[in-house]
């Protein structure tokens, strides 16, 4: 399932996790995948010049943190494109950790963020 949720360009971080908090989990959890892959570019990344989303590393970790109680864990994260190489590094490198077991250095959602978590 591919799911695209239209957005305005250069989006504070907090909608971009708010649309994946939800809309994209709940459709997900409601698919129950038994496989999740990610084609990981990390175009909204703080510091990439085309996304303009400003999402931090901490916060590619947390999203990855939630994809990981889908699917038993099962969890691809491909990496394709980007465009700043020191914002792809960060994230990735914190995804990566997410995926080895470590602890995620979770962001704090603004107020009226809601995260369904099982």
């Amino acid at each position: 399932v591919c799911v695209c949720v239209p957005s305005p360009i250069a989006q504070p971080a907090c909608r971009y996790l708010l649309a994946f908090g939800q809309v994209l989990l709940p459709i997900a959890r409601e698919y129950r995948p038994q496989l999740v892959l990610v084609s990981a570019g990390f175009d909204a990344a703080r510091g990439d010049p085309l996304g303009g989303c400003k999402v931090t590393p901490e916060g590619y970790g947390h999203l990855t943190h939630q994809l990981c109680a889908l699917a038993g864990g099962k969890v691809i994260v491909a990496l394709e494109g980007g465009y700043n190489l020191t914002s792809i590094k960060h994230s990735m490198a914190s995804c990566t950790k997410v995926l080895m077991g470590e602890n995620c250095l979770c962001v704090s959602p603004p107020p009226s963020f809601v995260f369904l978590l099982f």
